[in-house]
């Protein structure tokens, strides 16, 4: 049974070979060798052509890489100008401050000289001042012994009134002192 069944098969496929080989027999028949060469002919022509159209686009991407490289060369030249000036305006405000940085430094000096000035005028004003208000004070003692001489020869009711006059005195003193040197 086996060796029956293995041979069916066989003969189904045995028929079908010769009828591909018919088929393909009566074909080679109406395709003639001109047909064949003119297929391969229309064939080449149309990758010729594909090939052309591929190379027409690749000839824009270049052209389109070309234009764009001539707009990045522009705009890097724009960008170097702009460094350029960049630079030229970063090296005059260095040597703006430069020249203000000297300048406050100047002024730091003369500032200075005439602080220490007006310092040492104050100080002889003050000096004076002092020398004024030691001679007034002196005067006031003076004044005050002769006072407090004649009160005590005197009158002793008097002593009162001239300790609070002497302390009225100074006050008026201390306070125009105060006021000259411009504290009250």
């Amino acid at each position: 049974m086996g060796k029956l069944l293995n041979n069916k098969p066989r003969r189904r496929f045995a028929g079908r070979n010769n009828k591909v080989e018919n088929f393909m027999n009566k074909l080679a028949e109406k395709i003639s060798a001109q047909d064949i060469i003119r297929a391969n002919s229309q064939a080449e022509a149309a990758e010729a052509q594909r090939i052309k159209q591929e190379a027409e686009h690749y000839r824009q991407q270049l052209e389109e890489i070309k234009q764009a490289s001539v707009e990045y060369k522009a705009i890097l030249e724009e960008m170097r100008n702009d460094s350029d000036d960049y630079k030229n305006q970063l090296k005059e405000m260095q040597e703006d401050y430069k020249a203000y940085k000297q300048k406050l430094e100047e002024s730091d000096t003369k500032i200075h000289d005439v602080g220490v000035q007006v310092y040492r005028n104050v100080q002889a004003v003050i000096e004076k001042s002092q020398d004024k208000s030691k001679e007034d004070i002196k005067d006031l003692q003076n004044r005050l012994e002769t006072l407090q001489v004649s009160v005590e020869t005197k009158n002793s009711a008097l002593l009162p009134l001239t300790i609070i006059t002497m302390v009225l005195v100074i006050a008026d003193l201390v306070f125009n002192i105060l006021r000259f040197l411009g504290i009250i």
